[in-house]
């Protein structure tokens, strides 16, 4: 069995983490080791996996110093296969490989971030020496091209997540219906579009209720209190906080929405559809590769506060949309976004 080892700057508590920390369970934590550069929120689940960890600090890139000791662990632990989560990390285990340590090396691009003229020369130089470049959506496949990138170097394989065995198909919206919106609280992740948005399908459908609730945390917090406030939301918007009960939080809302103006996919999209829930996206990034418009679930543009109402009022009106959306997401999760068919597809990739 061939050993692998992941490689990581920050230890935070995202999707990166989840996608590792999946893989390192369907390798195998005995066959697999953790190496990271800072401590965070998330390195208790690493120790939980029971993975054997190393802790290498990498101060950029071209940390020779990281590389030498990345390559020393390669050569002592008889790794076969690197993988890296972001640019940084590549590098450096690039670098090990060129110094000598005698492995594969692969690079998944979770976020897309922009890159001056420089880096797409130096990615086309030091990705020559990747196996392959591993993109979550079709969308970063395009943006890897444009930042230097080799296609021959590129293999998009979706994220995937565990569903649940059975389906919830919605025949109907609860008497009160929940919209919810999932992820951490911050600028990008367009809390602020939705609640401006719920006000305006105030004023459209005065008489019907509904509720928003809020799930996260996040920097942003007291911003979206004071803006719940100011546009008179506050018996219709609950803040939530945090939740680790996905099944509770997923069959407790009948509508979600990802109002983000940037997302290289959407863990909380592929979720939504695998417990049956109606799905409002921005049609930005990967998200339209997981939500096709009036199929798997309703498109809007970022940004746009009337239309994102207009589509919430239409689902609030319309029982048989809800009944197709709420069906065919379901069926479109199962073909394209289960962690079975990530785990295979990337397992593969190792044993080239």
């Amino acid at each position: 069995m061939s050993k692998i080892l992941y490689l990581l700057n920050y230890v935070g508590k995202g999707g990166t983490e989840k996608y590792v920390l999946d893989l390192i369970q369907s390798v195998g934590p005995e066959n697999c080791l953790f190496v990271y550069s800072e401590e965070g929120p998330g390195l208790d689940d690493f120790v939980y996996a029971k993975v054997k960890m190393f802790q290498v600090k990498m101060n950029g890139p071209f940390d020779l110093k990281a590389a030498k000791q990345i390559k020393q662990i390669v050569l002592t632990e008889q790794v076969d296969v690197v993988h890296a989560q972001f640019l940084r990390e590549n590098y450096v285990a690039i670098l090990a490989k060129i110094m000598g340590a005698k492995c594969k090396v692969f690079w998944t691009y979770h976020v897309d971030v922009p890159m001056g003229k420089g880096i797409r020369i130096i990615n086309k130089i030091m990705t020559a020496f990747n196996t392959k470049v591993i993109t979550v959506s079709r969308f970063m496949y395009q943006q890897l091209e444009k930042k230097g990138v080799s296609a021959n170097k590129l293999k998009l394989i979706y994220n995937g997540v565990n569903g649940p065995a059975v389906s919830y198909p919605l025949n109907s919206l609860g008497e009160v219906p929940v919209i919810s919106v999932i992820g951490r609280l911050r600028e990008e992740k367009g809390q602020v579009f939705l609640l401006k948005s719920l006000a305006v399908l105030r004023g459209l459908n005065p008489g019907y209720k509904w509720e928003c609730h809020i799930y996260g945390e996040g920097p942003q917090q007291a911003e979206l209190v004071s803006l719940v406030n100011e546009l008179n939301l506050k018996n219709f918007v609950h803040f939530k906080g945090f939740s680790s009960n996905k099944e509770k939080l997923y069959l407790s809302s009948d509508i979600v929405v990802i109002p983000s103006s940037n997302e290289a996919l959407s863990y909380v999209g592929m979720e939504a559809l695998s417990y049956s829930r109606v799905v409002v996206a921005t049609n930005v990034g990967g998200l339209p590769e997981i939500i096709k418009n009036r199929e798997t679930g309703l498109l809007v543009e970022y940004g746009d506060v009337e239309e994102l109402a207009n589509v919430l009022n239409s689902l609030l009106t319309d029982q048989e949309l809800v009944q197709k959306l709420s069906k065919y997401g379901r069926i479109y999760f199962d073909q394209h976004f289960t962690l079975a068919k990530m785990i295979e597809e990337t397992s593969g990739l190792y044993k080239q």
